[in-house]
């Protein structure tokens, strides 16, 4: 289990809390495990399995503080953070800072955090085992990296687990198969190279914009909401969004919305109703209309189509 404290060696105890009344985003499946009191608040979800971990840790500190955290293994681990900054003090090494947008690998199983007063933040991170390499012909691991650009594809392969819609026995072979895509999306993909006219902080905000959107493709927050959430305008907004990601808000939000439309029609047995609503449409004459003008054909067609009925 992983263990954290107060840079005073106070422990933060973390519990077992019932996932079914937490209403934030969390990875489908997973066990959660919460500490709140005067001052903080975290929430850990973790999903075990024997070759791997991933968790979404969620911190948030009403004064800044630096806490130590214990991971339970020295396996190789990735880490994503998809919102807030941190600094983070490894053991060995200089100090270096993540924020969204940034990922790095490191074997590091105790390492400190400054955390600011008043932001929360959210930490993806995944744990590979020994054995997972070894079953996928990986002579050796990739090894630790320093943190850099996160590419594009590695993004959304971790945005499809939050989004995961299987359950159990399924939803552990789609896991199992999006860890290993990571690993092989980390080893190929070229380096990323982000617009030289935004500070870090800009950028920071972009992919926090990003990841937001990516997780309400509901209709629940709209772009001028969103970007009131982060502290811009919609001007500001949609101009660095496209710098950074090179496509519009509006075409980015639509295309994922499809995609994620398509996954639901293709590999779950839901009504057109509930995938309308998951997708926010208000009318499911709305949601067959917009989907039949994308694609020429009805949801019903396609999902016949693509089962081969």
């Amino acid at each position: 289990m992983i263990r954290i404290s107060l840079s005073s060696g106070e422990p933060l105890h973390l519990k077992p809390s019932p996932n079914r009344k937490f209403t934030g985003l969390r990875i489908p499946g997973s066990i959660l495990y919460s500490s709140d009191r005067a001052g903080h608040s975290i929430s850990l979800h973790i999903y075990q399995h024997r070759l791997y971990t991933i968790t979404l840790r969620q911190f948030y500190f009403a004064k800044a503080v630096q806490i130590i955290t214990a991971e339970p293994d020295n396996w190789l681990r990735m880490e994503l953070p998809l919102s807030g900054m941190l600094s983070v003090l490894p053991k060995e090494g200089k100090v270096f800072q993540l924020d969204p947008g940034t990922y790095h690998l490191t074997d590091q199983p105790v390492f400190a955090s400054n955390h600011p007063e008043g932001m929360s933040g959210i930490y993806f991170t995944i744990h590979f085992s020994p054995e997972l390499f070894a079953g996928i012909g990986y002579d050796q691991s990739p090894g630790i990296s320093l943190p850099g650009p996160v590419p594009r594809e590695l993004l959304e392969i971790v945005y499809d687990i939050l989004k995961c819609p299987f359950q159990e026995s399924l939803r552990d072979f789609y896991y199992a198969n999006k860890v290993r895509e990571i690993l092989f999306t980390h080893t190929v993909s070229l380096p990323v190279v982000l617009p030289g006219e935004l500070s870090p902080e800009q950028i920071a905000q972009m992919y926090e914009a990003d990841r937001i959107m990516a997780n309400n493709l509901d209709g629940k927050i709209t772009i001028p909401e969103l970007a009131r959430k982060l502290g811009t305008n919609f001007v500001t907004l949609k101009k660095n969004y496209e710098k950074v990601f090179g496509i519009g808000l509006f075409p980015r939000l639509m295309q994922r919305k499809m995609e994620h439309i398509k996954l639901l029609l293709e590999k779950t047995d839901k009504p057109l109703k509930e995938i309308a609503d998951l997708s926010g449409y208000q009318t499911l004459p709305g949601f067959i209309n917009a989907f039949r003008k994308r694609f020429k054909m009805t949801p019903n067609d396609w999902r016949k189509e693509r089962r081969g009925f």
